[in-house]
């Protein structure tokens, strides 16, 4: 080597670059140029050596050719990198980004040499990391501590068809849509210092804390113009003329019913004012038919309870085949009520559904109460259809239209609360007056 550059020193630059030495060195070399010793493409090349398969100069084992005279090594994760493939010859699934190696998307880094990929609840991991790839909820399950394991959901969460993990009732949470999708009526609540799922307002956790159950709408009392106790409403039996009086003084018992002296088409005992559908009590409050016959009286004078004779129910609550009586909201609901079981013999998919029922599109049988209750009972949907609820399109015969144009279950009338949003279905919960003769 020292005879050579003693030699070009000499010689002009275009002389030297032609150089040889008696023939046996060349003047210039690049990879994949002919060679006999890796000796003479080391010369020209660092990190190059002759291949004798091909007879020619080729770059080292491990180290990648960047042009046609320079080899480079490779390089791990965090290192220093010209090119994609300088990262690949160590570390799988690497790339190289502003000059430094990384994982590529969707991999993560395990120490200097590895980019580990996305492993699914069941998988093998080699850290927590690595299952949360695939879901935020999973964890790696050591089979060997701190070395390799399983990925699993952990323990109180559901896993779905779909592979995910979600967050019951109780559970830590990050989304409301998560808890949303695990339990219907749900969503991810602020406690302590942490987050967890529980039910939204207006629902209560079922007994297994499975599930999140519409609480029991209260009726607030009514206050109406009764004179004293007994009083009756017309269009309510009655036995004597002194109890339709005691409510409304323009009526009378005519056999053996409230009715008004005068008759007027306005109001009258077939047409009391309260919305359809809703139970008149003997007082002339009117409550929903959710209330009657479910063992607590809401109306003042109790008589939503005290009509409810065997064998002669209320036609706003659900007769049982052996007489009994109990409220509608019981039909479809997945339990016998009815002793005979009765509430629930029209209630499978393939038949026409009980009349005091709600059916699916897709024939799946549900209490009347979950028609646009902003919660999706149905597998398809058809409880909750928008253009249905919001714009009361198609409202069912069993539904209520709103005067904002929604359509909502009847359930909602005269229930104490406003479920149309504009108070429609609770400004008609009294029996009118009759007028003066």
């Amino acid at each position: 080597v020292f005879v050579v550059h003693t030699l070009k020193s000499s010689a002009s630059p275009n002389e030297s670059r032609n150089f040889s030495l008696n023939g046996l060195l060349p003047s210039f070399m690049k990879l994949g140029s002919s060679c006999k010793s890796s000796f003479v493409c080391l010369l020209f090349i660092p990190n190059s050596y002759c291949d004798w398969n091909y007879g020619s100069c080729r770059c080292r084992p491990y180290h990648v050719q960047y042009n046609d005279t320079t080899c480079i090594p490779p390089s791990l994760l965090g290192f220093g990198c010209a090119v994609d493939a300088q990262c690949r010859v160590k570390v799988k699934n690497s790339q190289c980004v502003n000059g430094l190696c990384e994982c590529l998307p969707n991999f993560i880094p395990f120490r200097r040499d590895k980019c580990l990929p996305v492993a699914k609840v069941g998988d093998y991991c080699l850290n927590h990391e690595q299952c949360r790839l695939s879901d935020k909820y999973t964890y790696c399950d050591w089979i060997i501590p701190d070395i390799y394991g399983k990925c699993q959901c952990p323990l109180g969460y559901l896993f779905t068809d779909d592979q995910r993990c979600l967050p019951h009732l109780g559970n830590k949470c990050k989304s409301s849509d998560d808890c949303e999708s695990a339990t219907s009526g749900a969503y991810c609540k602020k406690h302590k210092h942490t987050t967890i799922c529980d039910c939204r307002e207006g629902f209560k956790s079922s007994k297994n804390k499975l599930r999140c159950e519409p609480k029991e709408i209260e009726v607030p009392a009514v206050q109406l113009n009764i004179s004293s106790a007994g009083a009756v409403s017309i269009g309510k039996t009655c036995s004597r003329e002194d109890e339709c009086q005691k409510r409304d003084p323009y009526s009378t018992c005519i056999n053996g019913r409230c009715q008004c002296i005068s008759k007027r088409s306005s109001c009258n005992a077939n047409n009391t004012g309260c919305h359809k559908d809703t139970f008149q009590c003997r007082s002339g409050q009117c409550v929903s038919w959710f209330f009657v016959c479910d063992g607590q009286k809401n109306c003042i004078d109790g008589s939503d309870e005290d009509e409810c004779v065997r064998y002669n129910c209320p036609r706003e609550a659900f007769q049982c085949n052996d007489g009994s009586c109990f409220s509608r909201s019981s039909v479809c609901n997945g339990k016998w009520e009815c002793p005979d079981g009765s509430d629930e013999a029209r209630c499978y998919k393939g038949i026409t559904c009980d009349k005091n029922a709600f059916q699916c599109s897709s024939g799946q049988c549900f209490p009347q109460y979950v028609l646009c209750n902003a919660v999706t009972d149905c597998l398809d949907g058809s409880d909750e259809v928008e253009a249905m609820c919001t714009n009361g399109e198609n409202c069912p015969s069993n539904g209520f239209q709103c005067g904002n144009g929604q359509c909502r279950s009847t359930a909602i009338l005269c229930s104490g609360l406003d479920g149309c949003g504009d108070n429609s279905d609770e400004n008609r919960c009294e029996v009118c007056y009759c007028e003066k003769p």
